[in-house]
């Protein structure tokens, strides 16, 4: 499943020491959850061993654990899933994480700073965002109109291209090789896309990744023919589209959409549903850690002096 990662590790700013925090201690509330003072130090290796900490790291990692305790509220409420923080599960996606996945758990992994708590809580996140993606699309008819109307957002191609600032200096590169001259020549010799050499695009890349009009065209173009010139606001591109991978029918978009669907999409659909899992959620912190506010979805430290 191809889905774009939005995974909420703060990074720690200016060192703030946060009040003392005894062992076993509620830090938080979110709705019917609570969350202990340890849960927190055990996200860094820092936080280890130390009555003091810095604050801005603390309240950075405490809000994380904010964020998951309310998407789990969020996704038992409005879809009655349940048991996705199961340890069984977690270790299994820690052991077989899908290609968008294993860079992000390599990046905390090789993170001299973060523990193994903080690997699960990864983990528990992409856990949450599977099981809540798959409902968030669960719609037949806004399936459909994407496979009617965005093709582009299903498939991924093999393309090659010639860049030109002008139409017809477009319509004479394809002229040239159209009348048999190689495409790869022409393109090293014309194109001003001088980082692909032989007009050759990376492969296979999603066609909703390109800019608009191009990215119709790669899901459109019949194989292996020279397009008529394309515009953008690159310059004037024709296109040879050498293969296309996606559904090959309605019926096999909706047997499995996330096989399918960009990345962006999927990904505003779960942006929206987490702020507003995070804007529903009654969340309490303790007074000596700061104040949750609910507009930034965040924790201001509390007053000073």
């Amino acid at each position: 499943m191809r889905l774009s990662t939005r995974i909420l590790l703060l990074a720690a700013a200016a060192a703030v020491v946060a009040a003392s925090c005894s062992n076993g201690s509620i830090v938080a509330t979110v709705d019917d959850a609570t969350i202990e003072h340890e849960s927190v130090i055990a996200l860094r290796t820092s936080f280890e061993d130390t009555s003091d900490f810095d604050g801005e790291a603390y309240r950075g990692d405490l809000t994380n654990l904010i964020y998951l305790e309310a998407q789990k509220s969020a996704a038992e409420r409005d879809y009655g899933l349940t048991g996705l923080d199961d340890p069984d599960a977690i270790a299994a996606k820690i052991a077989s994480p899908n290609a968008d996945e294993a860079p992000v758990f390599e990046s905390v992994g090789s993170n001299p700073e973060r523990t193994d708590a903080t690997v699960e809580a990864v983990a528990e996140q992409f856990i949450i965002r599977d099981a809540v993606a798959a409902e968030l699309i669960d719609d037949v008819d806004f399936l459909t109109d994407i496979y009617a109307n965005q093709p582009e957002m299903l498939v991924e191609v093999c393309a090659r291209h010639i860049l030109t600032a002008t139409p017809e200096e477009a319509a004479d590169a394809k002229a040239r090789v159209e009348a048999g001259e190689d495409f790869a020549a022409v393109a090293d010799e014309v194109s001003l896309d001088t980082f692909s050499p032989g007009g050759e695009l990376p492969c296979p890349q999603a066609a909703g990744d390109y800019v608009p009009d191009f990215s119709t065209s790669a899901a459109t173009a019949p194989l292996g023919v020279i397009t008529d010139p394309v515009a953008s606001e690159f310059g004037w591109h024709v296109i040879v589209i050498d293969e296309r991978f996606g559904p090959e029918s309605l019926d096999e978009f909706l047997a499995d959409p996330l096989a399918y669907l960009h990345p962006g999409i999927v990904g505003e659909l779960w942006i929206q549903w987490v702020d507003e899992a995070i804007k529903a959620a009654d969340i309490s912190v303790r007074s000596q850690i700061g104040t949750w506010a609910p507009t930034s979805h965040g924790i201001l430290p509390p007053p000073s002096g």
